[in-house]
């Protein structure tokens, strides 16, 4: 409305008023005396006077209504920023605007906030009801959500995922004791139950969705409690199968008839348990009339674990029902008891006893190794003997304390479960482990010292003081031939080097020329090869030209001559072409120094 138009209804209001009041006073004037006309007027002036006070009184009203509902909505968008952590930018009055028009902008501006305030304060209280229902069936605690100031997006969020995770929890335990139920209908089937209390027929009931912790306890219990039991109902199964083995076994029986039920019952149930239950009292009951028969059988078993299990007399004699003469049922639970007692030992400690019986071929093929390694003929064997030997020898003295540290470790585990010594042969088996190296380390000391000696004294008694080569050992018998070398000379000793371990070609060219000479005098009364080997053998056991002869023999040829025979031998066998067959000469054993040189060659 613009002023001009103000300014004329106002005018228009005066007018009015001036000509209503003329006419009422007119009016009043034609009726009344001026006395009661003055009267009226002054009641008009106070009617208009209250007219217009209520009026402005009212508009006053109305005006600080205004002002209120203003305030209100500025305090209503202050605390919706707040709330929903947006900010909103009303910002103040122009001076033109009226209060009405005001109001209802700032009404239309937060609008929107109202509405997001109220979806995000329903959104709350439809989790915050998942979640207390959820937990009350899950039986956990439910976590808080703050209304005031309303949750942050991120704490939205992770309040949603807490409530999906119940959700999921709920499904899972649902499938867990859907699972349990499938469970325990199927060993109720197996163990032949089929009445129940009505407390378990609920907790079964396919219908039951609760998934309190209680219920859950309970159906975990009662499965635990049928699955005990189908367990022992398969070890029961187990064990009179085997036992029903075992006695068809001592009884002999053939009875197809007979062993049919029990060979077709497989499956572990209650009637496979009654099936074998009851074949087993028959078993048991004939078992009772050939007791002897049992006993003598069990007897031999316990011999033979008495065996695999390295026991000692002392500790066999432990058992006094093996020498027993009564036979009775007592007498045979007792070799039955035995029995199952040496298996479970042997069977727990069966990685103990396979090693220490590896050890033992070990230490036997080491032995063996050893004793050849003191035999004085190892050195004529060919082919890289020695060296096999020794290769073997190094690959057992490795291999042997790796099996004692095995025995060791599972020994003293053993000793620890059980608080006793392992034993073998009635003694423990490490003492037994330590007392075997023990001796062999002794045993190796002791031969060793006794070469020595020996060699120290066989060079005092039988060799000369001078040094000798391998041309000045003469032949002994029919080493005394009559052939003449016509190129002889006694050169050819000076030409012989002076030390034995020096003299491999002279001993070569020797023993090939005495194998042909050997030949030529034995051509007409035996083989030549035999001849040869048997003089060359005895050739060796000859004593030097230089010893002294006892009385009543013939002297022995100069050296210097069989030489010189050797050589003229060896020219005629080349000249015709021929190559002297190499005989095996048979060489003094070195001595123990020797030994221990020639091993480190290799």
């Amino acid at each position: 409305m613009n002023t001009s138009n103000t300014v004329t209804i106002k005018a228009q209001i005066v007018e009015m008023t001036g000509e209503h009041v003329e006419e009422l006073h007119a009016m009043w004037s034609r009726m009344f005396e001026p006395k009661t006309c003055d009267e009226f007027l002054h009641k008009l002036k106070d009617h208009t006077h209250s007219f217009f006070t209520d009026l402005l009184n009212e508009s006053r009203e109305k005006q600080q209504g205004i002002l209120a509902e203003i305030a209100a909505l500025r305090a209503e968008a202050s605390d919706l920023t707040r709330l929903l952590h947006e900010p909103v930018d009303i910002g103040p009055r122009p001076d033109d605007m009226p209060l009405v028009v005001w109001q209802l902008k700032l009404d239309k501006s937060i609008e929107h906030l109202r509405e997001e305030l109220a979806r995000r304060q329903a959104e709350i209280r439809e989790l915050q009801l998942q979640q207390d229902k959820l937990c009350e069936e899950l039986g956990e605690l439910p976590q808080s959500l703050l209304a005031d100031p309303l949750p942050l997006p991120t704490e939205m969020d992770s309040f949603r995922d807490h409530v999906q995770q119940l959700g999921h929890r709920r499904e899972k335990r649902l499938e867990e004791m859907h699972q349990l139920r499938q469970s325990i209908r199927h060993n109720m089937k197996l163990l032949d139950i089929h009445v129940m209390p009505d407390t378990e027929s609920r907790l079964l009931s396919r219908g039951n969705q609760c998934v309190s912790p209680a219920s859950f306890e309970r159906l975990r219990l009662l499965h635990t409690e049928y699955a005990d039991q189908v367990k022992e109902l398969h070890m029961q199964i187990d064990e009179m199968r085997g036992k029903i083995d075992l006695l068809w076994q001592r009884l002999k029986i053939t009875d197809e008839f007979a062993m049919r039920p029990v060979r077709e019952a497989t499956s572990y149930n209650q009637r496979t348990y009654d099936v074998l239950r009851e074949e087993l009292h028959r078993c048991q009951q004939m078992r009772r009339k050939n007791i002897k028969t049992f006993i003598e059988q069990l007897r031999l078993e316990i011999k033979e674990l008495w065996a695999l299990t390295l026991k000692s007399s002392q500790e066999c004699q432990r058992f006094v029902f093996y020498s027993c003469d009564n036979q009775s049922e007592d007498v045979l639970e007792a070799h039955e008891m035995e029995l199952d007692e040496l298996k479970s030992y042997y069977n727990s400690n069966r990685k103990i006893f396979d090693l220490y019986a590896n050890r033992a071929e070990l230490w036997s093929r080491m032995a063996a190794l050893e004793a050849k390694s003191n035999d004085p003929n190892r050195f004529n064997n060919r082919g890289g003997q020695l060296l096999k030997e020794e290769k073997q020898r190094k690959a057992m003295s490795c291999q042997l304390p790796k099996i004692d540290q095995q025995i060791t470790e599972l020994v003293k585990a053993y000793t620890s479960q059980t608080s006793r010594p392992f034993l073998v042969n009635g003694v423990d088996i490490l003492e037994s482990m330590s007392a075997d190296w023990e001796v062999h380390r002794q045993s190796k000391k002791q031969p060793s010292a006794q070469k020595k000696d020996s060699h120290m004294t066989a060079s005092k008694m039988k060799r000369p003081k001078a040094p000798l080569t391998p041309n000045t050992f003469s032949l002994k018998g029919n080493c005394n031939s009559n052939v003449k070398g016509s190129h002889g000379s006694s050169s050819s000793l000076k030409k012989t080097p002076s030390k034995m371990n020096s003299s491999a070609a002279a001993a070569a060219a020797a023993a090939k020329s005495t194998g042909n000479l050997q030949k030529r005098r034995h051509s007409n009364n035996e083989k030549p090869a035999a001849a040869a080997k048997r003089n060359l053998i005895t050739s060796l056991d000859c004593q030097p030209a230089t010893l002294a002869v006892p009385d009543g023999q013939k002297p022995l040829r100069s050296p210097q001559k069989k030489v010189r025979v050797l050589e003229y031998s060896v020219r005629r066998n080349r000249a015709k072409g021929k190559k002297p067959p190499i005989p095996r000469v048979h060489v003094q054993p070195p001595t123990s120094e020797e030994n221990e040189s020639d091993l480190e060659a290799y």
